[in-house]
């Protein structure tokens, strides 16, 4: 069985050299780091020769992290779970994965296309008795998306797992990790890493040198059996305000259209007025598609519950 040294020896390799292999790239451009590639290469690599084990990613876009670990290790099942419903305008990423696969002759690879959600509600029927030993998390990055990849994903971990969750800048991202290792004493924070701000936002320098580190910032997490590691805990602020919005947005009227309320001021601060014009009326196409939804709503604090039961009990299982 792999050891927890076993398994920092091969972050410490992929901090120092980066990836073992980067043919990839030269077919599947993708957003990540060199060094997420390489993590996720060597940590595959670990378990190649377990045939309980397997690599599971939430996220896989167009499979430049998801392939590269397939390639890197051929006698490892890899799964990959994507319901290719964001960043995909065209509908053409699945396409472009599947031809890689063909391309480089994968027969390890197996892509899941469902909902994350959904996918672990009937993760046993995809994996066959498998169990994650390398977990990379790079779906929807909003909180409870990010807390219940994790969550959902515990009744299938090896002992032995390496969890890498992407995108670690998010602070969002980082106040999940951080829940899901207060609820769950036995994981440990072993390795964490950040660059300075998100990609969209980089000089081009700085964009060239996440490209060769750690893209968006990444923690990775692992199942310390023998509570050998000190708790460490990724950076959260102590205001919870943000979070505590959530309340107020969700009971809002117009919760939908709070994301274009936002673009369409941040172009009013900016004095954009010409786009914020634009935007404004695509808010109100928006609003009279959705009229009648949001007409039979309170202006707040709406809370859905007409429709749900007074009162009712669990139905009893028969027990022999």
């Amino acid at each position: 069985m792999p050891t927890l040294d076993r398994i920092i020896g091969e972050i410490s390799a992929a901090e120092k050299e980066g990836p073992r292999d980067l043919t990839i790239r030269e077919s599947c451009p993708g957003l990540s780091g060199n060094k997420i590639i390489g993590l996720l290469q060597r940590l595959a690599s670990v378990f190649e020769n377990d045939e309980t084990a397997c690599y599971l990613e939430v996220g896989i876009f167009r499979g430049l992290t998801f392939l590269s670990a397939a390639i890197s290790s051929p006698n490892l099942a890899c799964f990959g779970v994507d319901n290719f419903s964001y960043f995909d305008p065209e509908k053409e990423n699945l396409n472009f994965v599947e031809s890689n696969i063909a391309k480089h002759g994968l027969k390890n690879v197996h892509i899941i296309n469902s909902d994350y959600e959904d996918a672990f509600m009937d993760l046993e029927s995809y994996m066959g008795g498998k169990k994650i030993a390398v977990y990379f998390v790079d779906g929807p990055h909003d909180y409870r998306s990010q807390l219940m990849c994790l969550d959902l994903a515990l009744p299938y971990f090896h002992e032995n797992v390496a969890i890498v969750v992407d995108d670690c800048n998010y602070r969002h991202v980082r106040q999940a990790n951080r829940d899901f290792l207060i609820n769950n004493p036995a994981w440990k924070l072993v390795f964490e890493a950040y660059t300075p701000c998100h990609p969209l936002n980089m000089t081009d320098r700085m964009l060239d040198q996440a490209k060769e580190e750690w893209w968006n910032g990444v923690n990775v997490l692992v199942h310390d059996t023998v509570d050998a590691l000190v708790p460490m805990y990724p950076p959260t602020h102590r205001s919870r305000q943000l979070y505590e919005n959530e309340n107020i947005v969700h009971g809002d009227r117009f919760a939908e259209l709070v994301p274009l309320f936002h673009d369409f001021f941040q172009l009013i601060f900016r004095f954009r007025l010409f786009k914020a014009t634009k935007l404004f009326a695509r808010v109100m196409l928006e609003y009279a598609r959705n009229r009648d939804d949001f007409s039979d709503r309170f202006d707040r604090m709406n809370t859905f519950s007409a429709d749900l039961p007074k009162s009712q009990y669990a139905q009893h299982r028969k027990v022999d």
